[in-house]
């Protein structure tokens, strides 16, 4: 089946979901004003077309990772996929991206000290061939999230993955 865009019912289901994932269809229907099985069918097809992904996902904070930082880095151009790759497998490393501007690599990650994101930069980064500098910035309290409060699985790893389809 071809890819659907999403409508506005489609973005109504999704906005409810991200409220509540544990929405029923029922009460999804009753808030969007169509029949369950309209939303039945279009959560299927939003899921098969890998726009939504419904996952439980963990507050950091209350599983003692209270350090959170986003990891600007600059890479030697040829090695910037094997260090991005390296950098996704660390404990803690939620999101890891290439970029424009003034760094290559992007990762966001969640450690329970500032003296684990230490370790974490003077020993795993120093120790990734290619990484010419690591701005590291703490994030002192999240306004907004994409994930509210909940983006690490119990064991350090990610528990979410965001996918845009399009």
């Amino acid at each position: 089946m071809p890819f659907q865009k999403p409508d506005a019912v489609d973005m109504h289901i999704l906005s409810i979901l991200e409220d509540n994932g544990r929405a029923t269809n029922r009460e999804i229907a009753e808030a969007v004003g169509v029949s369950e099985g309209t939303v039945r069918n279009r959560i299927e097809r939003l899921m098969r077309d890998d726009v939504l992904r419904i996952v439980g996902v963990t507050n950091p904070a209350r599983l003692g990772l209270n350090t959170a930082a986003v990891i600007s880095i600059s890479a030697e151009l040829s090695r910037i996929t094997s260090i991005a790759e390296r950098i996704a497998e660390a404990p803690g490393v939620v999101y890891v991206g290439y970029s424009t501007g003034n760094a290559d690599i992007i990762a966001l990650a969640f450690f329970p000290s500032n003296d684990d994101l230490t370790d974490f930069t003077t020993q795993t980064l120093a120790a990734i061939p290619g990484i010419l500098k690591a701005d590291t910035n703490i994030i002192l309290k999240p306004v907004r999230s994409l994930f509210p409060g909940a983006t690490v699985s119990a064991r350090g790893r990610p528990a979410t993955q965001l996918t845009v389809a399009g």
